[in-house]
């Protein structure tokens, strides 16, 4: 889906990126794990376009990609449905949507359960509606990769559970997703495909049962991990 090579970064005289190779799969949630400063944010705004590397190639077999930063400044005043309809007027200068771009916000609305709240101020929606709200304008815009830094952030555990299921549904609709995940139960609960950035510059690539592991999880953060793997039972605790 997004093959990287050879990409490096420096920001004044910080590396946070030196030759390295990193491949995006297609239809799966990768899940992009690390302490806070590795570049984690950076690498999706490389992915986007927003960061321009000093080297390095990024080939994407996509449509479209949609970039949901962590923090967004809302329009005040206007209401769930004027807040998708704005990701047509975007897109193209008009003067009023067609019937199947109307089909195309009802059909979204109905899939993010969003439907009863459409005529609803954005800025008396919760924190959860809203990056439903979010992901809704991606749906719109026909992206089929979705880059997402924090979705579930100042959001209470049921929140996050309810976006990251849609998130999860997203992947059987032929959209790929790569997410900036803090908690690591919740990472290895939805995610698929994993990438771990180190302080050090070292990226570490695997599927799950290779990246959860005692040995991985130090490299990444650092502390000592203990990783529950059973048949009844999987997850992480920080063991010192």
């Amino acid at each position: 889906m997004i093959n990287i090579k050879n990409l490096s970064l420096k920001v004044d005289k910080l590396t946070i990126f030196e030759n390295a190779d990193i491949n995006i799969p297609k239809d799966k949630i990768t899940v992009l794990v690390g302490p806070n400063g590795v570049g984690k944010t950076t690498l999706l705004k490389i992915i986007s376009g927003i960061i321009k590397p000093q080297t390095g190639s990024i080939e994407k077999n996509c449509r479209e990609l949609f970039y949901l930063p962590q923090r967004i400044k809302y329009p005040s005043g206007i209401t769930l449905q004027e807040y998708i309809e704005s990701s047509f007027y975007k897109q193209n200068w008009k003067w009023f949507l067609s019937k199947e771009e109307k089909q195309k916000i009802d059909e979204t609305l109905e899939l993010l359960e969003l439907t009863d709240r459409k005529n609803t101020l954005i800025d008396n929606l919760s924190s959860g509606e809203l990056q439903k709200a979010n992901i809704a304008l991606g749906l719109v815009s026909n992206a089929d990769v979705f880059l997402l830094d924090e979705p579930t952030s100042n959001m209470d555990l049921i929140n996050q559970i309810k976006v990251l299921d849609i998130i999860k549904k997203l992947t059987t609709k032929g959209i790929s997703c790569l997410i900036v995940l803090h908690d690591i139960n919740l990472s290895a609960s939805y995610g698929d495909y994993f990438i771990g950035l180190t302080k050090q510059n070292r990226i570490i690539c695997e599927e799950k049962n290779k990246f959860f592991t005692p040995e991985v999880l130090n490299a990444i953060f650092g502390i000592n991990f203990k990783v529950i793997n059973s048949d009844e039972d999987f997850h992480i605790q920080i063991f010192n």
